[in-house]
């Protein structure tokens, strides 16, 4: 029986595999593809310890390598479902039914079933994805700088984005499909009185225009079509936790599908744990320094629970 097994293999995970080595526990990490999507990324420059622009790939490759070098066992595989040995005495462990590798026993389990980001579904945004048709401004505003973007959205999420491009970028419009926001007054304020944002609201994309790059894109605001000329555009409408068919009769999820956790990463089932993108701990921060943190306390619990019992 593993004392750990960690769903599924990225950043965060190869973290968590290096702190229960050194904890003294023998972590098993699975997964179907390493990465995560920084691996998508070719160029990443907000990374501590990397002094020069680094790709996402090679970032996870390093932290593989390491977590692999001091003891993590690494195994290529998909999960079908995890129960638990009794039913009766859940402290007893739990069953990992893989695909290859047949049943895995383990004595706890740190989950990090990521969240996809959500799309507007409209042509060429898919195409685009990562491209010129982004997610995540910190991770790829940079890019843009002096030239003129596109944040869609009317959450927190989009006006800490928007906020973030107007300070590097010409000009930034915020398309909302309301007339009205619903994130905090103060990022509202803010907004409105920086120069490089401009609102289009009761609006919605309907295509993305390109030509070797992206050029411009067709809006339709109050049933009336305008063109935006632009290079980029920014979506954040915000993202939906994947969810786990063989353990989410058991696992206890806020309004929003997210695994409800405690300070110390723990869910309602003893010996479980869930770290960042698909609970309720992380502070909406979705960048890697933040998922090796997490996932450094996760362990770091998870070897505490183990030694009391």
């Amino acid at each position: 029986m593993k004392d750990l097994v960690i769903i599924w293999a990225w950043g965060g995970g190869f973290t968590a595999g290096l702190y229960a080595w050194r904890y003294g526990l023998k972590p098993l990490i699975i997964w179907a593809n390493e990465g995560g999507m920084i691996t998508e990324n070719p160029v990443v420059e907000n990374f501590p310890w990397f002094d020069q622009p680094t790709s996402g790939y090679e970032i996870m490759q390093k932290m593989k390598n390491q977590a692999l070098t001091y003891g993590a066992e690494y195994k290529v595989d998909t999960i079908k479902e995890i129960n638990p040995i009794d039913e009766n005495n859940l402290s007893a462990g739990y069953n990992i039914e893989s695909t290859f590798s047949g049943t895995i026993q383990a004595k706890s389990v740190i989950l990090a079933i990521w969240t996809e980001k959500n799309m507007i579904w409209v042509k060429w945004e898919k195409e685009f994805f990562w491209k010129w048709v982004s997610y995540c401004a910190t991770c790829d505003g940079f890019f843009y700088r002096g030239k003129k973007t596109a944040v869609v959205g009317g959450w927190d999420t989009a006006f800490i984005e928007a906020l973030y491009l107007a300070n590097i970028c010409e000009k930034v419009y915020l398309i909302h499909r309301r007339d009205s926001f619903r994130a905090e007054a103060i990022r509202i304020e803010k907004a409105e009185q920086h120069p490089n944002i401009e609102f289009v609201l009761n609006s919605q994309i309907e295509e993305i225009y390109w030509d070797d790059l992206v050029k411009w894109i067709k809006v339709n605001q109050n049933w009336e079509m305008k063109d935006l000329e632009l290079d980029g555009v920014f979506i954040a409408i915000g993202m939906t936790p994947n969810k786990m068919p063989w353990l989410d009769k058991c696992l206890e999820r806020d309004d929003k599908w997210y695994i409800k956790v405690d300070s110390c990463s723990k869910t309602n089932l003893p010996w479980v744990f869930a770290v960042w993108d698909c609970s309720t701990w992380n502070c909406g921060f979705r960048q890697l320094i933040v998922a090796c943190a997490e996932w450094a306390v996760a362990a770091e619990n998870a070897f505490k629970y183990l030694s009391k019992n």
